[in-house]
C-alpha cells in the first residue's frame, strides 16, 4: 500500500512540474575566453562554451544603485 501511494504521488508531482515551468531571463556572463580541458586557453568558435555563445541579456544600467 505504502509504494502505491508513493508511485502516485512520484507520478502526479512529475506530472505537475510543467505547469509550473516558465522562462527566466537570465543575465550574460561576461565571459568571453574559452578553455580546453587541461585549463589552456583556447579559440571559442564552435565550443559551445558560453564565451562562444555570448547567450543571455545585457545587465541594466547601472547595474547598481545606492540605496542612500
Amino acid at each position: 500500500m505504502k509504494r502505491a501511494v508513493l508511485l502516485v504521488g512520484l507520478l502526479l508531482s512529475i506530472n505537475a512540474a510543467p505547469a509550473f515551468a516558465g522562462t527566466i531571463d537570465l543575465p550574460k556572463t561576461g565571459q568571453i575566453t574559452c578553455y580546453d580541458t587541461e585549463g589552456t586557453i583556447i579559440s571559442c568558435e564552435g565550443t559551445g562554451q558560453d564565451g562562444d555563445l555570448q547567450m543571455g541579456i545585457a545587465w541594466p544600467e547601472p547595474r547598481f544603485t545606492n540605496a542612500d
